[in-house]
């Protein structure tokens, strides 16, 4: 198995390679043939950033279709490891993360309300209003994880890649008191009446230790993700937990749809992540995972197939353009639903959450 120290080695000697070549050329007065150049960065594109595989890796070219932009972005499918990867980190990546992008959305009272009863039936408490909302969206996976966890109250928690810390607003409402938050992406740091702080850090220079560290679907954003491993095992207090919730790519709804797979979300996701590939990145930073639980839901059927449709998730068109367009059309999410319910069932479900702590 390779190392990341591997595979940047091995890039480095792509790399110079490719520049002793182009000195012997230069000294002959001539450039090295276009082809030759062609097959120094296709070799360098086909190494997984995972394991290091050369072998048997697949390219696939995805289409930005959240918004509707309908560029085209390459992505190396891993023939060893199976992580899906995008190939070039656009260097604008801001200008794919409009004011419309979910987690930098106000939330006014009436969906605060909404947002408090469907927490607070993931963690297990019961009631009609939070049954509804549970059936109506999807079970709330980030509490449902919290609970899966067994913390107490008091627990210290810190929640990577958080945003604004909505899901931190939602556990002070429920009763948690020692709640952090970071992210580098939002303006400011945020300290709210309610004791909630979010940092506008990097994981890299967070301080402290905390029993449960969170990634609620941020993992996925990271463009180091052995690096952002590491660190997470840093802050992680002994006998501390990790949640790691993420699409993966060793599910049906990568093989059955491919580049219109809506978790794919190119290119906003950097790696679709495989088991293979998080137990690599585990055990590279000294940590196990000891629980695997799958989440998908009914968007990987009728999101997918609007892709495959030309219908991005911001047309008016869309499933998921209002919760009347559900209800309008609840037959068929019901029964997509169910099949989301049997893959979760047989380990194939496209979203799942892991949990993890320290190697023993």
């Amino acid at each position: 198995m390779c190392t990341t120290v591997n595979v940047e080695t091995r890039h480095a000697k792509i790399v110079s390679g490719f520049k002793s070549a182009h000195r012997r050329a230069r000294r002959k007065r001539r450039l090295p043939k276009i082809a030759s150049v062609r097959k120094i960065l296709s070799l360098m594109r086909q190494v997984c950033k995972i394991c290091g595989n050369e072998s048997e890796n697949r390219q696939h070219m995805a289409k930005e279709m959240g918004f509707g932009l309908r560029e085209t972005f390459e992505y190396l499918e891993c023939g060893a490891c199976g992580c899906v990867q995008l190939v070039q980190i656009p260097e604008e990546m801001a200008r794919y993360y409009p004011p419309e992008y979910y987690s930098f959305q106000k939330h006014g009272r009436l969906k605060t309300f909404v947002r408090h009863k469907w927490s607070a039936f993931g963690l297990g408490r019961r009631s009609a209003l939070g049954a509804f909302f549970s059936t109506l969206f999807a079970p709330n996976g980030s509490t449902q994880a919290i609970r899966r966890a067994g913390i107490s109250n008091g627990a210290r928690i810190l929640d990577i890649g958080c945003g604004s810390g909505r899901l931190l607003l939602d556990l002070a409402y429920l009763g948690f008191t020692n709640l952090t938050g970071a992210d580098p992406f939002i303006r400011q740091d945020l300290v709210y009446d309610n004791g909630v702080k979010v940092f506008k850090r990097p994981l890299l220079e967070m301080p402290g230790q905390f029993d449960l560290i969170m990634l609620h679907h941020s993992y996925e954003h990271m463009d180091r993700p052995a690096e952002a491993m590491v660190q997470v095992k840093r802050l992680l207090s002994p006998g501390g937990q990790i949640i790691i919730r993420i699409p993966v790519a060793s599910s049906y709804a990568w093989r059955e749809y491919g580049v219109n797979w809506v978790n794919l979300d190119a290119p906003r996701h950097f790696f679709l992540h495989t088991f293979r590939s998080i137990e690599i990145l585990a055990g590279q930073a000294g940590l196990q995972v000891f629980q695997v639980v799958h989440e998908g839901n009914d968007e990987q059927f009728w999101a997918s197939e609007q892709f495959a449709r030309d219908i991005p998730s911001n047309d008016p068109r869309s499933l998921g353009a209002s919760p009347i367009k559900r209800i309008l059309h609840w037959p068929r999410i019901k029964a997509y639903k169910a099949r989301a319910a049997e893959l979760n069932r047989t380990g194939q479900g496209d979203l799942v959450c892991f949990h993890l702590r320290r190697a023993s």
